[in-house]
């Protein structure tokens, strides 16, 4: 095996690695969101460090690897599309930590106001989006990744129905009237949000698969209906 494909080979090992702990982190916050009693800030804050040294290790390998060997067509595509991909994946873990401490902003007892139903939903769908995506992207299968972007609809309208709910006038009236704590509809509609966000990366993902496979890049087209 040549050593260009030795170390390639090496990037992709690195690069999954990384996404692992990027979708580790977004099953971390979904737990919370189910459950708020439980609190994962500290995991969080830990396997973000790590992320965030995952990603400048990978493209650091991915630019010497582009000046020493100056690969062409897929061998090409491959590398500057690992440098995209990382950039998905910080972002997610990004958005798992905000998630968390949007979560913070809520006074009011677990017990007794967990979240909108929507949030848990929308959270496991995220989920599904994510590890599907990963799935696409290691299998080099754009079918599976054009079929995943259309779910991320799915995720926008959740996004959507939690928004509706939590600005209706009545929810304003109580709050301006102190019968309800502002700070939970605002962190659950920054939840809602942040959760949105991780499906568009995960779907951004997707849009590499396209162009890594097919040449296509797609990253700034909109999808057919």
């Amino acid at each position: 095996m040549k050593k260009f494909d030795k170390e390639l080979a090496v990037l992709q090992k690195n690069l999954s690695d990384m996404g692992d702990l990027a979708k580790s982190m977004v099953l971390l916050i979904t737990e919370a969101v189910k459950d708020r009693t439980r609190d994962v800030h500290d995991e969080l804050q830990d396997r973000e460090e790590r992320l965030n040294q995952m990603q400048m290790d990978i493209d650091g390998d991915a630019i010497r690897m582009l000046t020493v060997y100056g690969p062409v067509a897929t061998d090409l595509r491959y590398v500057l599309v690992c440098t995209h991909v990382t950039a998905q994946f910080e972002r997610m873990g990004d958005q798992a930590v905000n998630i968390c401490q949007s979560m913070r902003l809520m006074r009011s007892d677990p017990a007794s106001h967990p979240m909108l139903p929507e949030l848990p939903k929308m959270a496991d769908l995220v989920c599904e989006v994510v590890d599907d995506s990963l799935d696409a992207y290691f299998s080099r299968n754009p079918d599976k990744a054009a079929a995943i972007r259309s779910r991320d609809d799915l995720v926008d309208a959740l996004n959507d129905q939690v928004i509706a709910e939590l600005l209706t006038d009545e929810v304003l009236r109580e709050v301006l009237s102190g019968a309800r704590d502002i700070g939970d509809a605002v962190a659950q509609i920054l939840v809602a949000r942040y959760l949105e966000r991780i499906a568009d990366q995960a779907t951004n993902i997707c849009k590499e698969v396209i162009y890594l496979v097919c040449g296509d890049d797609v990253r700034h087209k909109r999808r057919k209906p």
